[in-house]
């Protein structure tokens, strides 16, 4: 990855997962997520290669609570490319 951030991964239904804590834009004390899909063996970080990404307007806690958010919204993200007509 590109930026110097604690990236975490899942593989979900072929896919990879990868999300990130951040701070949210601010506050210190709240979180937000940043979300990547790519395929598994590609580059996360390249846009070429990034099937979808993500964030939320939510406010987390933690960032743990950011990441766990993180992963639900990849879940769905990926279910949805697994519903489109292709």
């Amino acid at each position: 990855m590109a930026n110097e951030q604690d990236w975490q991964t899942e593989l979900y239904k072929d896919m990879e997962i990868y999300v990130t804590a951040l701070p949210h834009e601010g506050s210190t004390s709240l979180w937000d997520y940043t979300v990547r899909l790519a395929w598994p063996g590609e580059d996360p970080s390249s846009e070429g290669e990034v099937v979808g990404k993500s964030g939320d307007d939510g406010d987390y806690p933690t960032p743990e609570a950011a990441v766990q958010a993180g992963f639900l919204k990849g879940y769905a993200l990926v279910d949805q490319l697994g519903n489109k007509p292709g």
